[in-house]
């Protein structure tokens, strides 16, 4: 199954387990480079807290393909994607979730414009490594081209004077990435089978007591032993993965503290704060290392300087810049955010 922004198309494939291909248009992405001293057995517990930290949904999936110490993220609102399983009348434990473009073919080194179910992606790869990405609804102008492909650190030294033109790419039978479905999903998929074969037999020994079926009673018990060490075996390995990942929770929240700006959910509350009672939509927004653009709409012209005033009026925001568009119905405006040392907490 893929899920697009218009309509959700079912693809041939198994039915026992459905692989939910989510369109770019639903995802975000961002590169992590987890710190050198960090343990290797540690890095997926680190990460999942750092993409937490980053992400803007209340509920969030993600999928990641390492290269090294860095990770290519793209998270979804799980929330709502698992509101799309259901409607199309899955259950959310049966469905494996891939980001779009870990369906698609990959690069080595260099750059494209990649056809996505719903728009387009730019696409940035070193050394098999998909080190930037965003996303278009149709292709971009080359302004925006250039400056997406320069924040990128592309090689620029020969001049574009024309609109990129898009890939094509097939999906493929199965992701590229080695990244698969998280373990716990699959046992616990197993542990519920079992759960259910040791219920069924507690359940049953009082009748077999009743009755008088002593040896149907003692298989019972036997076999009652037996999937319960299988159960004990079988999540040993998580349960010794979340015993080593609560060790060492302090030192990755000492880690986290390094990163020196507002976490995402901070500054788009404050930014919203600004922008109460105006009768404004944001309909795009970006927030990285620092670097926040966002473009908000209007029923009526906006004034730029205006809002240049009011961002600049707050300790969290610094060199604030606006671009009038659509008819000065919408403002695109660019920012730096304080490190937090800076920001009153």
């Amino acid at each position: 199954m893929i899920q697009g922004a218009r309509e959700i198309t079912e693809l041939p494939g198994s039915n026992s387990r459905v692989l939910w291909v989510l369109s770019r248009y639903f995802l975000r992405q961002k590169v992590f480079e987890l710190a050198e001293g960090l343990a290797e057995s540690k890095r997926k517990s680190a990460l999942a807290l750092l993409v937490r930290k980053w992400s803007p949904y209340a509920t969030t999936g993600f999928s990641a393909h390492w290269v090294g110490r860095r990770a290519t993220v793209y998270a979804w609102d799980t929330t709502k994607v698992s509101a799309a399983i259901v409607e199309a009348g899955l259950p959310p434990s049966r469905c494996t979730i891939c980001p779009e473009t870990f369906m698609r073919e990959p690069l080595q080194d260099g750059v494209r414009l990649a056809t996505m179910t719903d728009g387009v992606e730019g696409q940035v790869w070193r050394e098999g490594a998909l080190v930037a990405t965003r996303w278009w609804p149709a292709p971009p102008p080359v302004r925006e081209w250039v400056v997406f492909l320069r924040a990128a650190g592309a090689d620029l030294s020969q001049p574009l004077s024309a609109q990129p033109a898009s890939v094509d790419s097939p999906l493929l039978n199965v992701p590229w990435t080695s990244a698969s479905a998280p373990i716990t999903d699959f046992w616990s998929l197993i542990q519920n089978d079992r759960a259910a074969a040791i219920a069924a037999a507690v359940l049953a020994a009082p009748f077999l007591y009743l009755f008088g079926e002593a040896s149907v009673l003692g298989i019972a018990e036997t076999r009652l032993n037996v999937a319960m060490a299988n159960l004990s075996q079988a999540n040993q390995s998580i349960r010794m993965e979340r015993s080593d990942a609560l060790a060492d929770l302090g030192t990755i929240q000492r880690y986290l503290t390094l990163e020196p700006y507002p976490p995402q959910f901070q500054v788009m509350a404050t930014a919203a704060g600004l922008l109460r009672d105006k009768k404004l939509s944001i309909s795009e927004w970006s927030y990285d290392s620092g670097n926040l653009e966002f473009v908000i709409h209007g029923d009526n012209p906006l004034d730029a300087t205006f809002y240049i005033e009011a961002f600049e009026g707050n300790p969290t925001f610094a060199n604030v810049s606006a671009t009038s568009e659509n008819q000065e119905h919408d403002l695109r405006l660019r920012m730096q955010v304080n490190p937090k040392s800076s920001t009153p907490s």
